[in-house]
């Protein structure tokens, strides 16, 4: 196996809480996916939910506020 860079979004349903976009890096892509989508989807904490979806580089890179150099 090779590792492998992914970035996520978290996003509240009910928009109480800000959108957050993170970066990992894994050994295997869909079951990161689903361990994160299982661990943000508890049952018995609906208040705390939230949806889990791929992100790009570039999100990631506009969430932490990186700023692109032109060369």
């Amino acid at each position: 196996m090779k590792a492998e860079d992914i970035y996520i979004r978290l996003t509240d349903p009910t928009g109480k809480y800000r959108e957050i976009v993170s970066h990992h890096r894994v050994w295997d892509r869909q079951r990161f996916l689903e361990s994160q989508r299982k661990q943000n989807n508890k049952p018995d904490k609906p208040d705390e939910h939230r949806r889990v979806s791929i992100a790009s580089e570039a999100d990631y890179r506009k969430f932490m506020g990186y700023k692109e150099h032109a060369a």
